[in-house]
C-alpha cells in the first residue's frame, strides 16, 4: 500500500511521517472542534507513536531495518523492508505493540486514581480508554492488525508459510464479518439518532474496508510467492550499470557515462554501495562537487533473496535496488524488471 504524508521528525534513525489524512483530521478538529478535543488528538498521536516505536525498537534489536513510521487516523504502521522474518522474531515484533498500549493504559488508569476531579482527570480517563482500546483492538486476529501477524507467525511455526498466511486470511474475513454484525447490533441497541447511527456505521465500514484491503493484499502476496518459487533473483538481475570512485569529479562522471553508455551509476563508500543521484546537482556548486556528494541510499538485496521479497524492497524505494553477494555488488534489479518476469512466469505456467 503506498502511503504518503509529511515527515515530522526522525527517531532511532527512523523517519516519523504523519499521513495527510491525519493532518486533515487534526486541522478539522482545530478549526471546527474545541481545544480540548484537539489536545486529545495530540495525545492520541503520542500514544500511537509509542505503540509503533515499540514495534520498531524490537525490530532494530533483531537487526531488522525499519524504514519509516507512518501515523494514520485509525492507527499507525511501521514500514519494515525485510519480509522474510523468522516466525519467533515476527511474533515478538507484533505482540509488543498491543502490550505497550495496554501497559500505557494501565499507567493512565493509575493516574486517574490520584488526579483531582476536573479537566485533567477527564483527559487521563480518555487516555486510559484509548490505550486499552488500541491494545485490545490490535490483538484482533485479522490482517493487517498486529493480532493477524501474531496468529500468522504462531501458525507458521506449525505449518508452512503459505498455509499459515491463507488460514490467517480466512480468520481475518470471519473477524470482519463479526465486526460488521457487532456494529449493527450495537447501533440498534443504543438507539441513536439517524444521523449519528449513519456516521457510526460509515466509520465502521471504512475500518472494515481498510482491514479487508490489508487481508486481500496478504492473500495475493502469498499466492504470488507460491507461484513464483521457480524464479531466481539471478533471472532478473541487470548488469546495465557502471561503478565509479566516490572521489571522482563531474568531468570524470560525464566521461564515464559517455564511454559506457550506461546511465545508472553507482559508487562505493567504505563497505556500502550507493546510487549516484544526478537530481542532487545544484547550479551553485557544480565546480566543487564530487560523486560522494550526489549519493543516495537505496535498498540492498542479497543475491539469494526471494523474488517477492526483492519486489517489496524495490517497491518501497525509488524502484531500483543493488544486489550484493558476499558483500560485493553483482548487479541491480528494478521494480519494472521484476514485475515483467513475474507476469510472464505466471502467464506461461
Amino acid at each position: 500500500m503506498a502511503l504518503s504524508g509529511m515527515r515530522i521528525f526522525r527517531v532511532f534513525g527512523i523517519d516519523v511521517t504523519m499521513h495527510w489524512t491525519f493532518i486533515l483530521m487534526l486541522l478539522a478538529v482545530l478549526l471546527l472542534g474545541s481545544y480540548f478535543l484537539f489536545l486529545l488528538f495530540v495525545l492520541l498521536f503520542a500514544c500511537v507513536l509509542i505503540h509503533e516505536l515499540s514495534h520498531s525498537v524490537t525490530a532494530l534489536r533483531n537487526k531488522i531495518k525499519v524504514r519509516e513510521i507512518i501515523l494514520l487516523p485509525i492507527g499507525g504502521a511501521s514500514m519494515i523492508d525485510e519480509l522474510n522474518i523468522d516466525p519467533k522474531v515476527e511474533f515478538n515484533i507484533s505482540i509488543v505493540g498491543p502490550i505497550s498500549s495496554l501497559l500505557l493504559g494501565g499507567v493512565f488508569g493509575i493516574f486517574v486514581i490520584f488526579t483531582p476531579p476536573g479537566m485533567i482527570t477527564e483527559i487521563v480517563q480518555y487516555m486510559f480508554i484509548i490505550n486499552i482500546f488500541l491494545g485490545v483492538s490490535n490483538l484482533v486476529p485479522a490482517f493487517p492488525m498486529d493480532g493477524g501477524r501474531v496468529l500468522e507467525s504462531y501458525l507458521q511455526e506449525r505449518m508452512g508459510r503459505y498455509d499459515a498466511t491463507m488460514l490467517t486470511v480466512k480468520v481475518s474475513k470471519y473477524m470482519l464479518a463479526l465486526i460488521v454484525i457487532a456494529a449493527i447490533g450495537f447501533i440498534a441497541y443504543q438507539n441513536y439518532g439517524v444521523d449519528y447511527s449513519a456516521f457510526e456505521f460509515l466509520y465502521t465500514m471504512i475500518i472494515v474496508f481498510f482491514l479487508y484491503g490489508g487481508a486481500k493484499q496478504e492473500e495475493e502476496t502469498a499466492i504470488i510467492r507460491k507461484r513464483t518459487d521457480g524464479i531466481k533473483l539471478s533471472d532478473v538481475i541487470s548488469e546495465e550499470y557502471s561503478l565509479i570512485g566516490s572521489g571522482a569529479g563531474l568531468k570524470e562522471l560525464y566521461d564515464k557515462i559517455r564511454r559506457s553508455k550506461k546511465h545508472r551509476i553507482f559508487t562505493r563508500i567504505g563497505n556500502s554501495y550507493y546510487y549516484v543521484d544526478l537530481s542532487r546537482l545544484r547550479k551553485n556548486n557544480k565546480g566543487s562537487i564530487r560523486v560522494k556528494d550526489l549519493v543516495a541510499e537505496i535498498p540492498n538485496i542479497d543475491y539469494d533473496a526471494n523474488v517477492i521479497d526483492a519486489l517489496a524492497k524495490v517497491g518501497s524505494g525509488p524502484g531500483i535496488a543493488i544486489v550484493t553477494k558476499k558483500g560485493k555488488m553483482v548487479g541491480i534489479v528494478t521494480e519494472q524488471g521484476i514485475r515483467t518476469i513475474i507476469s510472464l512466469h505466471m502467464a506461461s505456467s
